[in-house]
């Protein structure tokens, strides 16, 4: 059986008038399966699934240029229930509005954390660690990876723990929150919420 990941994109223009929501629907319907589309009075919604990551920074990029709009887009990672998709969608919208408009114009988890550095609540970091937010060893086997210096023999020797064992945990944390810590700007970011 396939696990069906689903996820979302927001669009959001600056001026409303100027947003075709046609041309929008018919770009992003080339190469994602939209299953559902969301209209708010400042932007769209995309719902797809699959868990292909397409260029989307690229695409609107050329939407911006093409159209001459000034457009912002987030895109989610994946999401394994509707009903967390749905969730996490109203979250973001929330989210969205403490990063100003012309702050970005492509967005993601790791771009709206690094926005918000040390302004973070907990209802923040429930949503980016998710299922590892109340994790105690998920939580120290990141703490530890991370103070030693993303190695992962010497992470491994000081959790009495085999290498691949860290190697499946640090997997499982990538495929759920889309941070992977073996890069410097996710364990970054990541030791920056736990620690």
């Amino acid at each position: 059986m396939e696990i069906m990941m689903l996820k979302f994109l927001i669009i959001e223009a600056k001026s409303l008038e100027k947003l075709d929501e046609t041309i929008l629907v018919s770009l992003f319907s080339e190469f994602i399966h939209i299953t559902d589309i969301k209209r708010r009075e400042d932007g769209l919604s995309f719902f797809f699934s699959g868990d292909q990551d397409e260029y989307f920074e690229d695409v609107i990029l050329n939407v911006m240029t093409d159209t001459l709009t000034d457009l912002r887009m987030y895109v989610s990672h994946t999401y394994p229930q509707e009903h967390d998709r749905l969730e996490a969608h109203q979250y973001m919208l929330s989210i969205l509005k403490k990063v100003p408009f012309g702050t970005y114009y492509y967005l993601d988890n790791s771009r709206v954390l690094s926005f918000l550095g040390h302004h973070i609540d907990e209802s923040i970091k429930r949503f980016i660690l998710r299922k590892f937010y109340d994790d105690q060893a998920m939580l120290e086997t990141l703490l530890i990876y991370f103070e030693s210096n993303l190695n992962m023999i010497h992470a491994a020797k000081k959790l009495y723990i085999h290498r691949n064992t860290l190697i499946q945990r640090l997997d499982k944390f990538t495929q759920t929150t889309g941070f992977d810590p073996r890069k410097f700007i996710d364990a970054h970011l990541i030791y920056n919420l736990i620690g």
